[in-house]
């Protein structure tokens, strides 16, 4: 019983404090976001470079390992978000202290200062582009159809003969380049590791170019969500301070009990 009230004593409690509300849309928003596109950018990168590598024939396997990506594309861009949100509640405790105290606390400390929403609309500032690039696909995007593979060489000798290079001529013509060819190339490199997991089936890849709106949006979220959890980590740093406190506030009263004892051993003798 002593030992869980203890525990309970020493347990890490976040201290919530108040701080000023920020802007949610805000140039201070619109700045990460270019560092959030960028991280999108050579997570992307990083995936089409290992694209051969991440195909396997095993489907399972094949789902697992660029599920395990994607997640840690996520996790990459939670960490950034909570970082940013901690950083942003900090700022916000010290403009309010500052604006309880009658000093001005300007536009832009505002813009700094956090705001629930700043991180969703950071997120959404940095997909931006490619988000109406895949809704403008998924909206022309019909289900691709077999296409013709390459002639055998031993079928160039029959070439040259009038009614067989007729029927051939067929394989050589090259088909237009479309806009919904162009922007399918785009989506599908974007989606790497969606693409990976789906595998080449017509209807799956066809699914997937309706789903990219709602799946280039995943990633991106997750910043959004860890920049959700800034009052938390900051609430736990001053938790953390508290017990900082508290542990050398006992370890001063241990060393001053211990020196009584060793004075009133000295006067005994």
């Amino acid at each position: 019983m002593q030992k869980n009230t203890a525990n309970k004593k020493n347990e890490l409690k976040p201290i919530y404090k108040p701080y000023l509300k920020g802007n949610a849309f805000s140039g201070t928003a619109l700045k990460r976001s270019l560092r959030v596109m960028g991280v999108l950018a050579i997570f992307v990168f990083a995936c089409v470079l290992a694209g051969g590598i991440l195909s396997f024939n095993q489907s399972v396997l094949r789902l697992i390992i660029n599920g395990l990506l994607v997640f840690f594309g996520c996790a990459l861009l939670f960490n950034e978000g909570s970082n940013q949100g901690e950083g942003d509640v900090s700022f916000a405790e010290i403009a309010l202290n500052r604006q309880n105290e009658g000093k001005e606390v300007t536009k832009e400390d505002r813009d700094v200062c956090y705001h629930p929403l700043k991180g969703f609309v950071t997120a959404l500032a940095a997909i931006l582009p490619f988000l109406i690039i895949t809704v403008v696909y998924a909206c022309i995007a019909h289900r691709q159809a077999y296409a013709l593979g390459a002639l055998p060489s031993w079928v160039e000798g029959y070439e040259n003969q009038a009614e067989i290079g007729q029927a051939l001529a067929y394989y050589h013509e090259a088909p237009a380049l479309t806009i919904e060819d162009t922007l399918r190339v785009v989506v599908r490199f974007a989606l790497f590791p969606f693409m990976n997991m789906l595998g080449t089936s017509y209807d799956r890849l066809y699914l997937l170019d309706k789903l990219s709106p709602l799946l280039c949006l995943i990633i991106p979220l997750f910043y959004a969500l860890g920049y959700l959890r800034g009052p938390h980590l900051r609430a736990l740093v001053h938790g953390n301070i508290r017990m900082a406190r508290r542990r050398q506030n006992r370890n001063v009263r241990k060393a001053r009990e211990q020196r009584r004892r060793q004075a009133e051993k000295k006067e005994l003798i």
